[in-house]
C-alpha cells in the first residue's frame, strides 16, 4: 500500500513552554487534517514584558487529507 503525505508548516506560540507552542502548532493542523508525524524545525522567544516569555516554534507536520 503507498501513502502520499504533504507537508504543512506552521509556527505555535504560547507563553506557557516549548511544548504548548508545538501543541497548538499540531492542534491548529489537526483541525483540518490527519497528522501522520511532526519535526520541530526551530525554536525561539521573546521577551514581552519583564514577566512574560513567549515561546514561538516552527514545526514541519506530515498530514493526509481528511
Amino acid at each position: 500500500m503507498t501513502s502520499v503525505f504533504e507537508y504543512k508548516e506552521v509556527v505555535g506560540i504560547s507563553t506557557e513552554s516549548i511544548e504548548a507552542a508545538i501543541k497548538q502548532a499540531l492542534d491548529a493542523v489537526s483541525a483540518g487534517y490527519s497528522i501522520g508525524w511532526f519535526e520541530v524545525l526551530s525554536f525561539r522567544g521573546r521577551l514581552v514584558d519583564a514577566t512574560t516569555t513567549e515561546y514561538q516554534v516552527t514545526v514541519k507536520v506530515g498530514c493526509k487529507s481528511k
